[in-house]
This record gives C-alpha cells, sequence and structure tokens, in this order.
C-alpha cells in the first residue's frame, strides 16, 4: 500500500517496479497481493482506455494503518493494547524524546476520556 500511496495512481507494472527496488518478488506475486488488496477494500481499479491496469488506494494511509494494528492486536495480544504497548517498549529503543511524546498522548487521552 505504501508503494500505492506512494506513487499515487500508478498501472501494475508501475507497482511491480518499485517494489521490486524494496524487495524483489516475483511479479505475479505482487500483483496476488494487489488483488488480495483490492479484496479487502484498500485499493481500486481505475476504469481506463489504457491497456495496462491502473490503481489508486481506496483508503487513506492512517485508515489501513489503525485497522491493521487493530488486527495484529486482536491477532497477537488477545486484543489487549497494553499487552502490544507494553511489548513494544520494551523490545524497541525508545528514547526518552518519544517517551516524553507517549506521555503527552497518554495524559491528553485520559483528559478525553474523563
Amino acid at each position: 500500500m505504501n508503494v500505492i500511496w506512494d506513487l499515487g495512481e500508478p498501472t501494475s507494472a508501475d507497482v511491480v517496479e518499485a517494489f521490486n527496488t524494496i524487495r524483489p518478488l516475483a511479479p505475479t506475486t505482487i500483483r496476488t497481493v494487489m488483488t488480495k488488496i483490492e479484496e479487502k477494500g484498500y485499493l481500486q481499479r481505475i476504469p481506463t482506455t489504457e491497456r495496462a491496469l491502473r490503481y489508486r488506494a481506496a483508503a487513506p494511509r492512517e485508515t489501513v494503518a489503525t485497522q491493521s494494528l487493530k488486527s495484529l492486536v486482536g491477532r497477537l495480544f488477545g486484543g489487549s493494547s497494553k499487552m502490544a504497548i507494553l511489548q513494544l517498549l520494551s523490545d524497541e529503543k525508545v528514547d526518552a524524546a518519544e517517551l516524553e511524546e507517549i506521555q503527552k498522548l497518554i495524559r491528553r487521552r485520559k483528559k478525553e476520556l474523563e
């Protein structure tokens, strides 16, 4: 999806070319993944008179990120945001500035809940 968001309205060949600079995969593999992403509703085919298919993101990054993260938390942590956050904080190198930003977000969220 990042390739799609970055390129705007690419052809499938554009996606294959861009993705292969990141991680070389067979074009059929990339197109299969694109079909699955389209089936999930994150990708749209653009009607065109060209021979090649064009695509665009059907959802913004934030929406896809939120849905994907919720799914991941559900599968790996039994739906517990707390466990997911604890895992990230214990395994990742989080610097003081990032911790301060996280604390600000927590304080803001607490105020919203009051």
